[in-house]
């Protein structure tokens, strides 16, 4: 057990100081510009599945069920967290079917309209 909270303080720890570094630098990624975004979570999308244009939000950001799964992987285990966090970061749901990651930038926004 020992041996755990010692892997999980390092992990962590690395982690965090390489992200306060790259913040506190010079050349720190700026954030992007979401101007069309009144929320700035959500952006309007086409759903693959079913077809549905319009607004759809980030899983994890807006809606409880991701983080209590991310909660609950982290106090089981450092690794299932992590690896569900990382599948799902990003991942925008359709408001009318539901399915997740399957959708893509309507044509307005997207950079190879003609």
């Amino acid at each position: 057990m020992e041996i755990v909270i010692t892997l999980f303080v390092l992990v962590g720890g690395s982690i965090a100081y390489s992200a306060w570094k790259r913040n506190k630098s010079s050349e720190a990624v700026q954030p992007v510009d979401r101007t069309n975004d009144p929320d700035n979570d959500a952006s309007d999308r086409t759903c693959l599945c079913c077809g549905y244009e319009g607004n759809m939000k980030t899983w994890i950001a807006n809606y409880k069920v991701p983080k209590l799964i991310i909660v609950v992987g982290f106090l089981l285990g450092y690794i299932p967290g992590l690896i569900f966090l990382v599948i799902y970061w990003g991942k925008y749901k359709c408001q009318k079917c539901g399915a997740i990651g399957k959708n893509r930038p309507t044509s307005a926004e997207s950079p190879h309209q003609p």
